[in-house]
């Protein structure tokens, strides 16, 4: 069976470990959540627009459809990027072979929803290659393109707006393929 997903989303990348600032942040925005934290292999990318991972006996491919307006919520500004993202199950013995690089995340996420729509607020931090990096993602999704955007808005005011949100500049916002494409050159 085949799964598959659109989503509405920005995705923010920047060197280092979760500052504390950003960990004390997330943890004012609701209950205390552990951070869950798991290993990918992702096909090293040769396109910013197409990502391909191994994950939990799925293979996930994900395609960026478009890049859309810019949201822009306190000090968080990107670029919004709709994607369609589909899971076909793998053969139990299935796994990673030459070309697959090793991504480690250990992520955090709460969620809101909003009309027909919600939306996903996603901070990890990524380790790849023995770097290591922190995310911050919006990730939305709705019955169309027009409820998800709203739902991802929704969020964007509701956690990023916050004074006290960390500061993403638009130099850091991309999707996954293009930050690691950054990485494995």
């Amino acid at each position: 069976m085949t799964d598959l997903l659109r989503t509405t989303e920005v995705r923010w990348f920047l060197a280092g470990p979760l500052p504390p600032a950003a960990d004390a942040w997330f943890a004012r925005l609701g209950p205390r959540i552990e951070g869950e934290t798991r290993t990918d292999h992702y096909l090293a990318p040769t396109d910013d627009a197409l990502g391909l991972k191994l994950r939990e006996g799925a293979l996930e491919p994900k395609r960026r459809d478009a890049v859309g307006g810019p949201l822009t919520a306190g000090r968080a500004h990107a670029a919004v990027e709709t994607w369609t993202k589909w899971s076909f199950p793998l053969a139990a013995d299935a796994g990673p072979e030459a070309g697959w690089v090793e991504v480690t995340k250990t992520r955090r996420q709460r969620e809101i929803v909003t009309g027909a729509g919600r939306c996903r607020l996603d901070v990890s931090e990524v380790t790849v290659g023995g770097a290591v990096w922190w995310s911050v993602c919006l990730e939305a999704e709705g019955p169309n393109d027009d409820a998800a955007r709203s739902a991802l808005g929704a969020g964007a005011a509701r956690w990023l707006a916050r004074t006290d949100a960390p500061a993403l500049p638009a130099e850091a916002a991309m999707g996954y393929p293009a930050w690691l494409r950054s990485q494995v050159g």
